[in-house]
Protein backbone atom coordinates (compact mmCIF):
# COMPACT_ATOMS: atom_id res chain seq x y z
CA UNK A 1 0.00 0.00 0.00
CA UNK A 2 1.14 3.64 -0.81
CA UNK A 3 0.51 6.41 1.50
CA UNK A 4 1.82 10.18 1.35
CA UNK A 5 3.62 10.66 4.91
CA UNK A 6 3.01 14.70 4.11
CA UNK A 7 7.16 14.98 3.87
CA UNK A 8 8.26 18.50 2.27
CA UNK A 9 10.72 16.85 -0.36
CA UNK A 10 13.55 18.91 -1.81
CA UNK A 11 14.65 18.92 -4.88
CA UNK A 12 18.03 19.72 -6.08
CA UNK A 13 19.32 21.87 -8.79
CA UNK A 14 22.87 23.65 -9.64
CA UNK A 15 22.52 27.21 -9.64
CA UNK A 16 23.81 29.90 -12.06
CA UNK A 17 24.66 33.38 -9.93
CA UNK A 18 26.77 36.34 -11.03
CA UNK A 19 29.06 37.48 -8.75
CA UNK A 20 29.44 41.22 -8.15
CA UNK A 21 32.96 40.97 -10.09
CA UNK A 22 30.49 40.05 -13.49
CA UNK A 23 31.86 36.13 -13.51
CA UNK A 24 29.24 33.15 -13.07
CA UNK A 25 29.45 30.73 -10.43
CA UNK A 26 27.93 27.65 -9.99
CA UNK A 27 26.14 26.17 -6.85
CA UNK A 28 23.92 23.38 -5.19
CA UNK A 29 20.44 24.44 -4.41
CA UNK A 30 17.80 22.98 -3.01
CA UNK A 31 14.23 23.88 -3.92
CA UNK A 32 10.65 23.13 -2.03
CA UNK A 33 8.76 22.36 -4.72
CA UNK A 34 5.55 23.39 -2.94
CA UNK A 35 6.89 27.11 -3.03
CA UNK A 36 7.18 26.90 -7.15
CA UNK A 37 4.95 29.42 -9.25
CA UNK A 38 6.04 29.13 -12.60
CA UNK A 39 9.32 27.58 -14.36
CA UNK A 40 10.80 29.34 -18.03
CA UNK A 41 13.55 29.18 -20.14
CA UNK A 42 16.20 31.83 -19.36
CA UNK A 43 17.17 32.92 -23.28
CA UNK A 44 19.16 35.65 -22.55
CA UNK A 45 21.55 33.51 -20.16
CA UNK A 46 21.76 31.16 -22.85
CA UNK A 47 22.58 33.71 -25.58
CA UNK A 48 25.45 34.64 -23.34
CA UNK A 49 27.07 31.64 -23.13
CA UNK A 50 26.89 31.36 -26.76
CA UNK A 51 29.23 34.53 -27.10
CA UNK A 52 31.58 33.54 -24.68
CA UNK A 53 30.31 35.47 -21.95
CA UNK A 54 29.35 32.63 -19.66
CA UNK A 55 33.37 30.98 -18.87
CA UNK A 56 32.63 27.92 -16.41
CA UNK A 57 32.57 25.37 -18.49
CA UNK A 58 29.28 24.31 -19.95
CA UNK A 59 28.71 23.53 -23.49
CA UNK A 60 27.54 25.80 -25.86
CA UNK A 61 25.87 23.86 -27.85
CA UNK A 62 23.40 21.76 -25.05
CA UNK A 63 23.33 23.61 -21.89
CA UNK A 64 19.99 25.20 -21.58
CA UNK A 65 18.88 27.90 -18.45
CA UNK A 66 15.36 27.70 -16.20
CA UNK A 67 14.65 30.73 -14.37
CA UNK A 68 12.41 29.37 -11.34
CA UNK A 69 10.17 31.77 -9.27
CA UNK A 70 9.56 30.97 -6.00
CA UNK A 71 7.10 32.16 -3.54
CA UNK A 72 7.53 32.76 0.13
CA UNK A 73 4.98 33.73 2.60
CA UNK A 74 6.51 37.64 2.65
CA UNK A 75 8.24 38.25 -0.75
CA UNK A 76 8.64 36.04 -3.87
CA UNK A 77 12.75 35.79 -5.50
CA UNK A 78 13.50 33.90 -8.46
CA UNK A 79 16.48 31.39 -9.22
CA UNK A 80 18.60 30.29 -12.64
CA UNK A 81 19.11 26.91 -12.61
CA UNK A 82 21.19 24.78 -15.07
CA UNK A 83 18.84 22.99 -17.62
CA UNK A 84 15.99 22.71 -19.59
CA UNK A 85 12.58 23.42 -18.37
CA UNK A 86 11.04 20.55 -19.29
CA UNK A 87 13.61 18.56 -17.36
CA UNK A 88 13.32 20.72 -14.59
CA UNK A 89 9.74 20.29 -14.70
CA UNK A 90 10.08 16.46 -15.08
CA UNK A 91 12.89 16.75 -12.26
CA UNK A 92 10.06 18.52 -9.53
CA UNK A 93 6.75 16.52 -10.41
CA UNK A 94 8.86 13.38 -9.91
CA UNK A 95 10.49 14.69 -6.32
CA UNK A 96 7.03 15.56 -5.31
CA UNK A 97 4.95 13.03 -5.79
CA UNK A 98 7.70 10.53 -4.00
CA UNK A 99 5.56 8.48 -1.59
CA UNK A 100 6.75 5.61 1.12
CA UNK A 101 5.47 1.86 0.77
CA UNK A 102 3.89 1.04 3.98
CA UNK A 103 4.37 -2.73 4.66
Amino acid sequence: MLINVGVKMLVEFVQIKKTVTGDYVLDNVYVNPQQIVFITENKGLRRELMEGKVKIGLNQNFTLFTDIRLNHPSFSTEITVVGDPAVVEAKIFKKSQKQLLRG
